[in-house]
């Protein structure tokens, strides 16, 4: 497979906003929400909420935004260009989180949560009181929450084992947290990577190809990203439990292409193939 082998069919009416952290080496954060959007044809806007000192190596400095800051940038863009979904990564504080929930509130955009507690490198982005108030408050306006096992425990103050019905379990538990939908990253299970869907009325298991390379800087980024641009690409006269559903499928693939195809950028643990998070099959 080559990049050259599909072309980014553009919609001009596919907007996406991502309300997230900046990375400056481009792995991870707003950057890789912007490549994910870029790569699907979707036109690209972001939120700041917090600045990193990083690279592949590791992150040496995390500066938060203010609260206020955060909410003139989205003020700012909401009232000019409305998108069609958002995504929100790595908020900070709790009342950073608090203030972009209350935001939410006040429009009817699907949101796509990924609640982005620590960096690749382990290097923690949140404290006690913002997973208080991902429960308390962001979760309940989520279209699609994307908590990989590490923050799924931390959102249910519980250890998950590693077993399916486990899995099933903690999905279902942090549905009961607010959200409408659940994507579980649940990571290595019997050989292969996990990942398990639940909306209220099915819970189902993706099962991938695991690749051997710890080069996957931003994946889960990217994942919740493409997930918000396949959304926005979607009619929104279709129920949004099937546009969800469509675009979970679809980036679970296209991130997995992306890990695969890893371009080994930097000494440390590198960024995902972003350029291919346009092919979901």
């Amino acid at each position: 497979m080559t990049l050259a082998d599909r072309e980014v069919t553009i919609a001009p009416h596919a907007i996406a906003l991502t309300i997230a952290g900046s990375d400056p080496s481009g792995g991870a954060g707003l950057q890789a929400d912007l490549k994910a959007f870029q790569q699907n044809g979707v036109y690209g806007m972001s939120v700041v909420t917090l600045i990193t000192v990083q690279n592949t190596l590791g992150v040496g400095h995390v500066e938060m935004l203010t609260p206020e800051l955060v909410c003139q940038q989205y003020d700012a863009v909401m009232s000019d260009i409305p998108p069609r979904a958002i995504k929100t990564g790595a908020l900070g504080t709790g009342t950073i989180i608090a203030e972009v929930a209350a935001r939410l509130e006040e429009c009817d955009t699907p949101v796509v949560v990924d609640p982005v507690m620590v960096s690749k490198h382990g290097a923690p982005l949140v404290d006690d009181a913002a997973v208080i108030a991902f429960r308390e408050t962001l979760l309940h306006r989520a279209t699609l929450i994307t908590p990989n096992r590490f923050e799924a425990e931390r959102l249910l103050d519980r250890k998950i084992d590693n077993d399916q019905n486990a899995f099933f379990d903690a999905a279902q538990q942090l549905l009961e947290l607010g959200p409408r939908m659940v994507l579980l990253k649940a990571g290595e299970f019997e050989g292969s990577q996990l990942h398990v869907f639940a909306n209220g009325e099915n819970i189902v298991t993706l099962t991938l190809e695991r690749h051997n390379t710890d080069q996957t800087q931003g994946a889960g980024c990217s994942l919740a990203a493409t997930i918000a641009a396949r959304i926005a690409l979607s009619s929104p006269d279709d129920p949004i439990a099937d546009r969800t559903r469509g675009a979970v499928d679809f980036a679970v693939a296209a991130v997995n292409h992306a890990i695969r195809f890893a371009p080994n950028y930097g000494n440390g643990r590198g960024p995902i193939e972003s350029r291919m998070l346009h092919i979901g099959d």
